[in-house]
């Protein structure tokens, strides 16, 4: 049985939030240290989007490679990473700003932070579930 199926939708969902959410760190910390860069464009990762794609591509089966030189078309899991510039506002030198930028990490922390507490709150739950059915 795969871990999928044996930990149940909901501790696989909560692992892509929370690998998405890593990387839209990564993504937004990279606009703040660019801040300085002329022309820099800010990037984003759309996290509601991602997160229904990964769920999606998930539960779809890998083809059956019969040779190992044959490219797998299983997902990587790498997200889509898209310049914008509706948040931001030209300032002569690029589009960066800093309380956008600000404001986002912000936000992303919280969705980052509440999927990790879930999914400890779920292995918690889980646990006393397997110490309690010996009993």
């Amino acid at each position: 049985m795969s871990d999928k199926l044996s930990l149940g939708k909901t501790f696989h969902a909560l692992e892509k939030a929370i690998s998405i959410a890593q990387q839209r760190n990564a993504v937004i910390t990279s606009n703040i240290s660019n801040l300085d860069t002329p022309g820099y464009k800010p990037k984003d990762i759309n996290f509601k989007s991602e997160l229904a794609r990964a769920l999606e591509t998930n539960y779809k089966k890998d083809l059956t490679r019969t040779d190992p030189r044959h490219i797998s078309m299983q997902m990587n899991g790498d997200q889509m990473i898209e310049p914008y510039e509706e948040q931001g506002e030209w300032n002569g030198y690029n589009w960066a700003d800093i309380d956008s930028e600000m404001t986002k990490l912000t936000e992303n922390n919280l969705v980052y932070r509440t999927a990790v507490e879930a999914l400890l709150r779920k292995m918690k739950l889980m646990k006393e579930v397997i110490s309690e059915g010996g009993r």
